[in-house]
C-alpha cells in the first residue's frame, strides 16, 4: 500500500495517522481543508447530490499517484457522496477502500441516508471487482474492543487502533514469514474487516461483525527468542485456531518474527456477501 487518500473528516484524520509511517504517501480531501501539496479543499455544496455532480477534476492533485492505494472515507458526512466521482479519477490504480461506519444512534435522517447509500454502493462495486477490496470498520463495534478512553481522546483512540492494526497486517503481507499456510481468497470474497486477538483469552476482537465469513487469516508476531525457544509454539498456534473455527470457513495463518517483547496477533476476515442485507433462509 503506497498511497493513502482520506476523504472527509474521518478519512483525513486516519490519513494523518498513516502519515507517521514512512511507507505511505498521504493525501487529504475535505471542505474547508487548509490548502497544501497533498491537501485539497473541496467546495462546500448546497445539496448532497452536488458533491458528486460538481466534483472537481483532480488530475493535477493526483499527479504521480499510481499503484496500490487505500481510499478512506467515513459514512454519514455530506462530502462522502462524492466518493464515486473521486474514485473514477483513480481508476488507473489498484484501489482498496476503507469505509468507516459511524455510530448513528443519535444521527439525523440525512446522515443515516448517506450511510446507507454509500455503504451499499461501495459493497456492490467491490463485489463486481471495481475495487480490489473493501475494508469495513464499525465505530460502534470498535469502541467495544479497545481500552476505554476519555471523551477528548475518543476518536483519536479509534483511529489509532484502525491504523496500527491495518499497518501491521500490511507489513506482514510484505515480508517473509517464518512459516505460513496463506493462499489467495476466492475472487468474490472482497468484503473484509480487520481485528486483533487477545493472546490470553484467545478472543477475536473484530472491527466489524461480518456476516457469512468465508476466510479467516491470522498473523502471529513473536520475537526471535520465543521463536527459537518455544518448542511447542506451532502446535499452540494450530490448537488456538482450531478451537475457534468450524468446517465451513477456510482458515490460514502466518508466523512472523518481530522486534517486540510482546506477542501480537492480528486477523483479517473476508466475505462475499453484501453486509446489512437480510440473507435468504436455508430451510
Amino acid at each position: 500500500m503506497d498511497t493513502v487518500i482520506g476523504l472527509g473528516k474521518a478519512g483525513c484524520a486516519i490519513a494523518d495517522k498513516f502519515a507517521k509511517y514512512p511507507q505511505y504517501n498521504t493525501y487529504k480531501l475535505d471542505v474547508d481543508l487548509p490548502v497544501g501539496p497533498r491537501s485539497f479543499a473541496l467546495a462546500k455544496q448546497q445539496n448532497i447530490e452536488d458533491y458528486e455532480g460538481n466534483c472537481p477534476n483532480l488530475a493535477s492533485f493526483f499527479d504521480g499517484v499510481e499503484g496500490e492505494i487505500l481510499f478512506v472515507v467515513g459514512g454519514g458526512g455530506t462530502v462522502s457522496s462524492s466518493v464515486l466521482s473521486l474514485l473514477k479519477q483513480l481508476k488507473h490504480c489498484n484501489i482498496s477502500v476503507m469505509y468507516i461506519k459511524p455510530d448513528l444512534s443519535f444521527g439525523g435522517a440525512t446522515e443515516k441516508l448517506l450511510d446507507k447509500m454509500v455503504f451499499g454502493v461501495l459493497q456492490q462495486y467491490a463485489r463486481s471487482g471495481v475495487f480490489e477490496r473493501l475494508y469495513l470498520v464499525d465505530n460502534k463495534q470498535l469502541e467495544k474492543v479497545i481500552p476505554p478512553t476519555s471523551v477528548k481522546n475518543y476518536f483519536d483512540s479509534l483511529n489509532e487502533a484502525i491504523v496500527s492494526t491495518f499497518h501491521m497486517i500490511n507489513v506482514f503481507n510484505h515480508v517473509d514469514s517464518v512459516t505460513d499456510t496463506f493462499s489467495d481468497p476466492p475472487s468474490g470474497a472482497r468484503i473484509s474487516t480487520i481485528g486483533f486477538v487477545n493472546p490470553k483469552k484467545n478472543d477475536d476482537q473484530m472491527f466489524f461483525l461480518l456476516d457469512n465469513v468465508s476466510d479467516m487469516v491470522y498473523y502471529y508476531g513473536y520475537n526471535k527468542m520465543k521463536l527459537e525457544e518455544g518448542n511447542n509454539l506451532l502446535s499452540q498456534v494450530k490448537n488456538s485456531i482450531i478451537k475457534k473455527t468450524d468446517g465451513g470457513v477456510r482458515v490460514s495463518y502466518g508466523i512472523f518474527e518481530t522486534d517486540y517483547e510482546q506477542d501480537y496477533i492480528y486477523i483479517l476476515n473476508h466475505s462475499s456477501v453484501i453486509q446489512g442485507e437480510e440473507q435468504p433462509s436455508t430451510e
